[in-house]
């Protein structure tokens, strides 16, 4: 009588189990609903709507059985691997799988009635940037004014007399923006060949790095070196430059496009990139910080297709990935809110003099 008794205590208990997580695998079901809702929505996240665009697919069948076997190891009553703990436990991960199909199937029509606007609004945002991802259209955008220009600061240390050389990566751009430049000039390029053909008519020399990523100087040959908007060894700039000569370093700060930098790293970089920092990493191998400029500015886009042909530009990703997608929802979405959406701009230039011996 006893034992019947227990097994029929332990039965309720099972069932209690059972009913417990079906109710829970859908009650969380609707909550998740709503939370993923609210960021989708406050997030600009195209693609949980386009989710719900398409056929039901239930595809949770291995998680929610390993989620199964954690649950009923935790609050099972039975003997550890006893006869009845493996057939209840195979009764709870069948009714798991079950309850959570069924919690996904109403959840996603839910959300499809719930979100019925949402889901025609995001369909709509799709084509218009679907469109606009497939045509090329220069379209003119607001800039900031510049306040300061590095070839200007350049050219008031160098003179007929100057050993310059710069360095870029740009296929000789820079460089060819100057109407003159010292009958000694050095253009240090990773891209070579273009940077030849881009500057065939102008009285300059085009080389690169060498093997082992050093300039193709010897020490102390050149009075001026320009490091623009390119990575640099501060070492090798001090060891190439002569006493008395300057170093000269254009560089993107760490706030340029900072709107867009999440869509290309998964993590956030610690740690700033500006004037004060650059000048301090200069100094610190012995160099005279002379002048020092800083712009922080913008860039407007008043249509998406002037801001997804500036992504084209500046980038060889697959701009219709999922991610792009999402992120130009929120430009789009931006642009009919302000009339424009912007970019900030950040850059710094420091000059900096090698002391004489």
């Amino acid at each position: 009588m006893a034992k019947k008794f227990i097994r029929g205590k332990k039965m309720n208990y099972y069932i209690y189990m059972l009913v417990t997580l079906a109710v829970m695998l859908v009650v969380f079901k609707f909550i998740f609903c709503e939370i993923e809702a609210y960021n989708a929505k406050k997030r600009s996240i195209l693609s949980w709507y386009f989710k719900l665009n398409e056929s039901f697919k239930y595809v949770r069948t291995k998680s929610i059985i390993l989620m199964g076997v954690f649950c009923y190891m935790i609050v099972s009553i039975q003997p550890f691997f006893s006869f009845e703990w493996f057939i209840e436990m195979i009764g709870f991960i069948a009714v798991a799988v079950i309850c959570d199909g069924i919690s996904q199937f109403v959840g996603y029509h839910y959300a499809k009635i719930r979100f019925k606007k949402d889901i025609s609004n995001a369909i709509v945002a799709k084509n218009e940037i679907l469109k606009a991802i497939n045509v090329t259209k220069d379209e003119l955008v607001q800039q900031s004014k510049p306040t300061y220009s590095s070839q200007n600061v350049i050219l008031k240390y160098v003179d007929d007399d100057t050993h310059l050389a710069t360095i870029s990566l740009d296929g000789g751009e820079f460089i060819s923006s100057f109407d003159k430049l010292p009958p000694i000039t050095y253009v240090v390029e990773s891209q070579y060949e273009k940077a030849t053909e881009k500057l065939a008519d102008k009285n300059v020399k085009v080389t690169h790095l060498t093997d082992d990523g050093k300039l193709p100087f010897k020490d102390e040959r050149l009075d001026v070196v320009v490091s623009e908007l390119a990575n640099y060894d501060r070492y090798d700039l001090y060891r190439v430059v002569k006493p008395g000569g300057y170093i000269l370093v254009d560089q993107m700060g760490s706030d340029n496009y900072r709107e867009i930098m999440n869509i290309f790293l998964p993590f956030k970089i610690k740690g700033r990139w500006d004037l004060e920092t650059g000048s301090k990493l200069l100094s610190d191998i012995g160099l005279e910080i002379v002048d020092g400029f800083e712009e922080h500015g913008f860039v407007r886009f008043n249509t998406l297709t002037s801001f997804i042909t500036f992504m084209k530009s500046i980038t060889r990703a697959d701009i219709t990935h999922d991610r792009f997608i999402n992120f130009y929802g929120q430009v789009l979405k931006q642009i009919k809110e302000k009339s424009y959406f912007e970019l900030t701009t950040h850059r710094f230039m420091v000059v900096a003099k090698k002391k004489k011996l």
